[in-house]
């Protein structure tokens, strides 16, 4: 089959149709495709500037560790309550977090027979008062520092220190919960299954803790923790929970939990557990405290055990 040659008047149209697309070109678009080279030159920024986003603590920029010793006496030897245990008898450490919501719970601690440790949450109305009561009453302080968990459904409350803060934010948040009361000799994590895990964040932690005299308590609320690792690294003294109270808010529960809190401190010489201020952990508290001269232990304060 014989191609058909074009028409001379297609040749004409097709000319002027080339000619017409070149002038817009060049008059319209200047002589470039500016939609086409925004494409070029965004998948290059893409990798040479990436966007800016919400820095995660593995991109914070980790303080080297302290070498300026803090002004004596450090504040956890400073606010520490007097303790001497008796020679060669084990010590068991109370500590009662979540301290400052429930003012009623609260004040029923406070009551109990010490020297517990009390650690307040920052942020709750009045936490300065419920704070001097406990001191006045001869138990000893800590900042109960919220810290953000693996269940993103779980609530710290306010001013928490989180992964997905920034250096500034991050730094801004650990200051204000640090100022919100004095007189305490060191810092606990409420929850803080997430951010314990992570080494830069724990690091900056203690980088403000240290300078500043305080001491620091793993609460361990994951396996996982680098928390107390970090603390030995930047010269903060430490220690870490053995045993939690009352998972089960049943009191025989709770005083199982006590049992095995004893047999760690036969065992190791101290031992630490950690409550929180409800019904049947006060119950169990009251039953269980003016027992231990008899089981041959001691109560001691948290800054007795410190590492």
């Amino acid at each position: 089959m014989k191609r058909r040659k074009a028409s001379p008047d297609t040749l004409k149209f097709m000319i002027v149709a080339i000619l017409f697309m070149v002038l817009i070109d060049k008059f319209f678009y200047g002589g470039t495709r500016p939609y086409i080279e925004e494409a070029r030159q965004a998948e290059p920024s893409k990798i040479e500037q990436p966007a800016q986003q919400v820095v995660a603590p593995e991109a914070l920029v980790i303080p080297p560790p302290v070498t300026k010793e803090p002004e004596e006496p450090p504040a956890w030897k400073k606010f520490a309550v007097p303790f001497t245990a008796p020679e060669g008898m084990p010590t068991v450490t109370i500590i009662i977090d979540d301290l400052g919501e429930d003012r009623t719970h609260t004040a029923e601690i406070i009551a109990l027979p010490g020297p517990l440790t009390a650690a307040f949450l920052p942020y709750p109305p009045h936490i300065a008062e419920q704070v001097e009561s406990a001191r006045v009453a001869g138990h000893e302080i800590m900042v109960h520092m919220p810290m953000e968990a693996e269940d993103a459904d779980l609530d710290p409350g306010a001013y928490v220190l989180r992964s997905s803060m920034i250096p500034d934010a991050f730094e801004n948040v650990l200051k204000e919960n640090l100022a919100a009361f004095g007189g305490y000799v060191g810092i606990n994590n409420h929850m803080g299954s997430r951010l314990t895990q992570d080494p830069a964040a724990m690091r900056i932690v203690m980088a403000h803790l240290f300078p500043r005299g305080l001491l620091f308590v793993d609460s361990r609320t994951i396996a996982s923790t680098v928390a107390e690792q970090a603390a030995a690294d930047y010269g903060v003294p430490h220690a870490a929970r053995d045993v939690f109270l009352d998972n089960d808010p049943d009191v025989a529960s709770i005083m199982k939990n006590l049992e095995k809190l004893e047999r760690e401190a036969h065992r190791t010489g101290h031992a630490i557990a950690i409550g929180h201020p409800k019904r049947a952990t006060i119950d169990a508290l009251k039953q269980w405290l003016p027992t231990l001269k008899d089981k041959g232990l001691a109560l001691a304060p948290v800054s007795a055990v410190v590492e």
